[in-house]
């Protein structure tokens, strides 16, 4: 079973409006509300390929059934610990431009036995798992080093560590010697103070990001696909698609590569598998979730180029 760390969980909700204006008042339709965060995107993705997962991450009581059924009706085991606080809500609003606006609560002020019960319980899985994911922002209350410390906690088991998260808990994630990190082009940038224009640039700043710690940096690139370097071999793999909501598509792309590993795929297969999925979310209408079908479709197509 793959163990996904997906701490700061979130009730997402997607509606459309017709214009978004600032100061103004905005009307919206089609809303829906889902268990949402980086963390439950990997999760589903992993399970819509066919894998076991589970998903450690904060619930409060009251959605506490929510959130288990609906997770458990896509395949994902949720092992949720209460939270004092409410489970933060994120809002992402599509105009008829078919732009997505994202506004992001931080999520609850976690206290002390919240915060040791969410490390102990990832912990726990994960050593007894092939591959673990640490995935998206720690809740408040958590110090920049959580990932750090997790990474590290592991390092005597076989369990392949991989790490996708911005800023302070990146950059101290990959210090850690993980088995993998997964930036996106925003987040290498900022951790490289460079620009990234094209796979050749994503190369150079993910070989710059390896001699950090991390044994290999897949950096997605958007509809430009991604580019994976580890030790000796780099590699630029896309494929084209219709987007339609790119919004969790970096975290589709990282389940596939959890699900790569786990089945002792090659590196490029791993590249693959990633990128199909991610483009795969891309086509479809909801933030983190894909068809299998469809990434069984793209696969064939993926156009891999070895750097």
């Amino acid at each position: 079973m793959i163990t996904v760390g997906g701490f700061n969980t979130s009730l997402d909700k997607a509606m459309v409006a017709d214009d978004l204006t600032l100061g103004a008042v905005n009307r919206v339709r089609d809303v829906r509300a889902t268990p949402g965060g980086k963390g439950v995107h990997v999760a589903l993705a992993v399970a819509t390929l066919g894998e076991p997962v589970s998903l450690v991450g904060l619930v409060d009581a009251a959605r506490r059934r929510e959130f288990t059924e609906a997770l458990g009706s896509g395949g994902v085991h949720f092992d949720g610990v209460e939270s004092p606080g409410g489970v933060r809500t994120c809002l992402a609003i599509r105009d008829r431009a078919g732009r997505v606006t994202e506004i992001l609560e931080p999520g609850p002020d976690t206290d002390p036995p919240t915060r040791e019960a969410l490390c102990a319980r990832f912990l726990s899985r994960a050593a007894r798992s092939p591959v673990a994911v640490l995935s998206g922002s720690a809740p408040l209350g958590f110090g920049h080093a959580v990932y750090a410390e997790l990474v590290a906690a592991l390092r005597a088991s076989p369990v392949r560590v991989l790490v996708d998260a911005s800023g302070a808990l990146l950059e101290q994630g990959a210090l850690a010697r993980p088995f993998l990190i997964k930036p996106n082009r925003d987040e290498a940038e900022v951790l490289a103070g460079a620009a990234i224009e094209g796979p050749a640039a994503a190369t150079r700043v993910a070989r710059a990001l390896l001699s950090r710690g991390p044994g290999t940096v897949i950096l997605s690139l958007g509809d430009a696909g991604a580019v994976a370097v580890t030790e000796g071999r780099a590699a630029h793999a896309r494929v084209a698609v219709e987007a339609v909501n790119a919004v969790g598509s970096g975290d589709c792309l990282l389940g596939g590569v959890a699900v790569g590993l786990a089945r002792g795929l090659s590196f490029d297969d791993v590249l693959r598998l990633g990128v199909a999925c991610g483009a795969a979310n891309a086509m479809s209408g909801e933030s983190g979730r894909f068809e299998r079908a469809d990434v069984e479709t793209l696969l064939p197509r993926v156009e891999l180029t070895v750097l």
